[in-house]
């Protein structure tokens, strides 16, 4: 079995600690698939995200690659930085994973991770310099429909709450996805659940295409 598993991620500055964890477990999730009977190949991608004060800096996207040596620097190229207002712009990089990477397997991965809620007060009533959504026009409902379209398992880490009514629409939507709880001050812990998480979405999507 091959899967493409492309991360995206939130990469404000608040986000260190995940983006570490990311770092950290890579490796030994491409050990952990190795050793499933049949084995499992994945082809690692991401696509960070900060937000529309970012300029240059607002995405940042690696290839997919079957290195996890190379996979790994490029994620050491990865820091937190930026953002402005609480919302992010999680559209953006959700639609560069959807329509922008090479997705080749028919096991196809996004396992999205953030903190924050896109743009929208439809997605929670907070500081929003952009309250009526993307400033660049994208909607939920086309981005997910291209995911959709693409036959690309949707998984998610949540680390607030402020995520809750962005969840609950994405799945209006889409449907039921799981939802891992990635919440944690301790770096050990973190890491474990980033680890337990990840192995648990490639083995959901590879059990729904057999």
């Amino acid at each position: 079995m091959e899967v493409d598993l492309c991360f995206v991620m939130d990469c404000t500055g608040s986000m260190g600690s995940h983006i570490n964890a990311a770092k950290d477990c890579i490796l030994n999730v491409a050990k952990c698939m190795e050793k499933m009977k049949p084995s499992v190949k994945i082809r690692f991608g991401f696509c960070g995200y900060r937000d529309h004060c970012d300029g240059a800096n607002r995405l940042q996207t690696f290839p997919f690659t079957e290195s996890y040596v190379q996979f790994e620097k490029d994620l050491s190229g990865v820091s937190p930085m930026g953002g402005g207002d609480t919302p992010e712009d999680v559209l953006g990089g959700l639609n560069v994973a959807v329509n922008q990477m090479s997705w080749r397997n028919e096991a196809r991965i996004i396992f999205h991770i953030g903190d924050c809620p896109s743009h929208g007060r439809r997605y929670k009533n907070i500081d929003d310099d952009y309250p009526n959504g993307d400033p660049n026009g994208l909607t939920a409902e086309r981005v997910l429909g291209e995911m959709k379209s693409k036959n690309i398992f949707y998984f998610f880490g949540k680390i607030t709450s402020f995520t809750n009514e962005m969840v609950n629409i994405f799945r209006s939507i889409i449907g039921e996805f799981p939802v891992y709880d990635l919440n944690s001050v301790d770096t050990g812990l973190l890491v474990y659940k980033f680890f337990e998480a990840t192995c648990s979405a490639i083995k959901t999507a590879i059990s729904l295409i057999e």
